[in-house]
């Protein structure tokens, strides 16, 4: 797994995510998963504002992330998410990451994500995503693609 693919694919995960700490008034839970190349990273229990339907936001600092490989990941902003019931889609305008392997830390920028719900219940995919570097060095690229990613809210 190449560091460009693997930092990608954290910048989709958290496939969703936005600024500021939220302030938490009905807190729920979601666990998460991204797959780039043959790598891949995913969390549980990250606490959200909300539960779904309603809009909310997954807050950063409790995103922890697990990943094959040597790859270390952070998400850094709380991403906004809002559900289209009828639509069976969850939507996040923007996803940012830093992936760090062998000492080199990358950033990625995701906009207009988007999940489809798998079933009636919580569970939704999505991907492909194209990340953006949004700042790195020269040893990062200027696009990744993720493969695939999920959110499952509880």
């Amino acid at each position: 797994m190449t560091l460009p693919r693997l930092l990608a694919g954290i910048a989709a995960v958290a496939g969703c995510v936005l600024l500021a700490a939220p302030a938490y008034a009905a807190t729920g839970q979601v666990d998460g998963n991204i797959t780039v190349g043959d790598s891949s990273c995913s969390w549980t229990n990250a606490t959200t504002s909300d539960a779904p339907p309603a809009a909310l936001t997954i807050d950063h600092t409790t995103v922890h992330p697990t990943c094959s490989g040597s790859i270390t990941a952070s998400l850094t902003n709380d991403p906004s998410l809002t559900f289209a019931d009828t639509a069976g889609t969850v939507s996040a305008p923007e996803v940012d990451v830093n992936g760090t392997v062998l000492g080199i830390t990358c950033s990625y920028k995701v906009t207009n994500v988007t999940y489809t719900r798998q079933g009636t219940g919580r569970s939704y995919t999505g991907g492909p995503f194209t990340a953006t570097l949004s700042s790195g060095g020269v040893l990062c690229p200027a696009t990744e693609t993720v493969s695939a990613a999920s959110l499952t809210f509880h």
